[in-house]
């Protein structure tokens, strides 16, 4: 029964690829897929989640940055450099740039100053946050196991209810992630990565690696 069920999927497809209906066929393969393996979905669409986060923190960081050096040259002094917390990242400041600044921060140097500091810390806490979510993934294998996403949500207070769809878990995930940028709550993250990491996880080369690929 199940070889005639494959059987006739296959035929069909075959049909809706001649008329150029392939969408039927590539959703059924997708949802395949994803049933197939839950918890590489959860990990990679919470991971994808993040770096599409800190995309745009570092798009805001260079532009901020860029500005900041180019009011300083207008008035002849040499940038400041401050400290940078957590992780680092620091794009080539443009000669010329190539954004309207005036435009962009029409109070000047110190309105882009302000921009700069905001980006920095917003950056260095997707980035560190991203690095929990490495973290969480305690075997490297870009997937979590039902064990790994309770760890992860009750490090952070959050409840995980047994036989429930891994699934399910993404918003919670995605959400904890948002909540926490948008509070700027470093404190939050630091003390739920320390309970994560007196579980036993560690940051790995593995998850180095991965961690420098969004800083490029």
């Amino acid at each position: 029964m199940i070889w005639r069920a494959r059987k006739l999927k296959h035929r069909l497809c075959i049909v809706l690829l001649i008329i150029g209906l392939t969408g039927f066929c590539w959703v059924q393969d997708f949802q395949a897929s994803a049933w197939a393996s839950p918890g590489a979905d959860v990990f990679q669409g919470f991971t994808r989640h993040i770096g599409a986060q800190i995309e745009k923190d570092k798009r805001e960081f260079s532009l901020a940055d860029t500005c900041t050096i180019w009011f300083y040259k207008q008035i002849g002094q040499k940038p400041p450099r401050p400290e940078v917390e957590k992780i680092h990242f620091f794009p080539l400041g443009q000669t010329e740039p190539d954004v309207d600044c005036v435009k962009l921060f029409p109070e000047g140097l110190e309105q882009a100053r302000q921009a700069f500091g905001q980006a920095q810390q917003l950056l260095s806490l997707s980035l560190t946050f991203f690095q929990m979510a490495l973290v969480g993934d305690g075997d490297d294998n870009q997937e979590y196991s039902s064990d790994e996403i309770q760890d992860v949500l009750e490090s952070f207070g959050l409840p995980f209810h047994e036989g429930q769809p891994l699934g399910s878990y993404m918003g919670n995930l995605t959400g904890l992630f948002d909540t926490i940028r948008r509070e700027v709550q470093f404190n939050v993250l630091m003390e739920g990565m320390q309970i994560l990491m007196n579980k036993g996880y560690r940051f790995t080369g593995a998850d180095e690696t991965a961690l420098n690929q969004e800083l490029n």
